[in-house]
């Protein structure tokens, strides 16, 4: 049985699984999809590559293949890079290049969809015959980003009345899922992700550890509650309380940054590269997630990776990944006074810190998050596809 899984974004998730699978023998190929104005996802960027549009040739992929990337999977040689003029729906360029992707992936027994795009749609009905996996990371978009026709909802409303098996990767999605489509229930799994331990690659790459006490970290949006964080640190230094903080991260500012000087906080707005970043967590001592609303934890198992203690809001799978008191603190969101309490508590108490992290080390190798328990599910998933 051949397996392709194809990656529109969440590179940083799909390069973990893959490894994995080929750990247990399963017979994959990963195929990235970019495009010409799309060159950077993640732990991806090849943005000062000159690239064109179609299948990359083997040299240009171990080019654009970081050597961290390259050492993590050893094998590069079932590795694909696909090229799109642009990732939009209605692009006569795409809809021929779409052509030419479906033909090559007519040649696999299971084809995997991690992440949706403009362009799934014509992929979706080009190789409607084939037997299809769909793994969506946000089914509901988030507050503050729903666009005028919320194209993604709409698709993946559509993927979820489909006839084609979908994983979800968080355990409040999959039960709210099951319960709101008790016809098509059989169809929906829930198979999480692990800690995204290839970010340890990257220890040590020409950046060094940037010290700071606290460490917000990706992409800037309303629902990331960043305005929440800021009242909390400015409560703490009422009290007397102070602490180095940054935040780090692209996307339009959407909050009040006058009182950063004073808050000693730093603001560093743009893409972070990937040595950059893995020097601003290994420097922290507590990752922060104070987010409004969430789906994914994707922040809180990159920290993991490093073994950084994170306190997140009670939203989405934050619960189901951080055990409270033991790898991090839960606090309610929006709850300004709750989040002030836990990061003195945890700041203030070095061995509380040392022993979190210590925990965050044991989370990654037992249970349901250990990525040997995922590829050996998604290999018996794949397995009952192909019947």
């Amino acid at each position: 049985m051949k397996n392709a899984l194809v990656c529109f974004g969440h590179t940083d998730v799909v390069l973990p699984l893959y490894k994995n699978l080929k750990l247990h023998r399963v017979d994959a190929d990963l195929f990235f999809c970019f495009a010409l104005n799309r060159k950077s996802e993640s732990v991806i960027d090849f943005e000062d590559k000159e690239i064109t549009t179609g299948f990359l040739p083997a040299g240009k992929v171990e080019e654009v293949l970081t050597k961290e990337i390259r050492t993590y999977l050893g094998d590069i040689s079932a590795v694909r890079f696909f090229i799109y003029h642009d990732l939009k729906l209605r692009s006569i360029k795409n809809l021929f290049l779409s052509f030419k992707l479906a033909e090559k992936l007519r040649n696999y027994d299971v084809i995997h969809f991690n992440g949706t795009n403009g362009v799934l749609p014509v992929l979706i009905f080009l190789l409607r015959n084939k037997k299809l996996v769909f793994t969506i990371h946000d089914i509901h978009t988030h507050s503050g980003e729903r666009t005028r026709y919320n194209f993604a909802e709409k698709l993946n409303g559509y993927i979820i009345r489909s006839k084609y098996p979908l994983i979800v990767q968080n355990r409040s999605d999959h039960e709210d899922l099951v319960r709101k489509y008790a016809n098509v229930s059989e169809k929906i799994k829930f198979i999480p992700f692990g800690v995204l331990d290839i970010y340890r690659e990257f220890i040590g790459a020409k950046q060094g550890a940037k010290p700071s006490d606290l460490l917000f970290f990706g992409r800037i949006s309303p629902y990331k509650g960043i305005e929440c964080l800021v009242t909390a640190i400015a409560k703490l230094k009422a009290s007397g309380i102070g602490f180095k903080t940054i935040i780090a991260g692209n996307g339009k500012i959407c909050f009040d940054t006058s009182r950063f000087a004073e808050l000693n906080i730093t603001l560093i707005n743009r893409y972070i590269p990937n040595s950059e970043l893995v020097g601003l967590i290994m420097g922290a001592k507590i990752v922060l997630c104070p987010y409004t609303d969430a789906t994914q934890s994707g922040v809180v198992m990159t920290a993991f990776a490093l073994h950084k203690p994170v306190i997140a809001s009670a939203v989405g799978s934050f619960p189901e990944v951080i055990k409270d008191g033991v790898t991090g603190f839960l606090v309610p969101p929006q709850n300004t006074d709750a989040l002030a309490a836990k990061i003195e508590q945890l700041i203030s108490d070095k061995n509380l810190l040392n022993g979190m992290e210590k925990n965050i080390k044991g989370f990654e190798c037992h249970g349901e998050y250990s990525w040997q328990q995922i590829a050996i599910k998604m290999q018996n998933l794949y397995t009952s596809i192909a019947g």
